[in-house]
């Protein structure tokens, strides 16, 4: 009986590992993806994720994808000059409603 109760302590459980994983190939597809968009579809795409917000509350998947188009937007913003107070407002208004979620 000790030998099974030795055995089982030295089992490690790795479907944390395969979630955590997947979870990264998911942030690193969207992120492409995110990257090969126009600005203007840059934008769509935060529009679209604002109206799913006010719809339907936040998700863990809105939450993500969320985060990584915040991360697409800013990382265009701070590379380029010009851009209009609403384009940033617009990011703003998103992070805002995510710290409020």
């Amino acid at each position: 009986m000790k030998n099974e109760e030795i055995n089982a302590a030295e089992v490690v459980d790795l479907s944390h590992a395969k979630q955590a994983i997947n979870e990264k190939k998911e942030n690193d597809s969207l992120s492409r993806y995110l990257k090969v968009l126009s600005f203007s579809e840059l934008i769509d795409e935060t529009t679209h994720i604002i109206e799913e917000l006010n719809k339907n509350g936040s998700t863990e998947e809105i939450i993500k994808k969320s985060k990584l188009i915040l991360k697409e937007m800013g990382q265009r913003l701070t590379h380029s000059q010009g851009f209009s107070r609403s384009l940033v407002k617009m990011k703003e208004d998103l992070e805002n409603r995510l710290t409020r979620s």
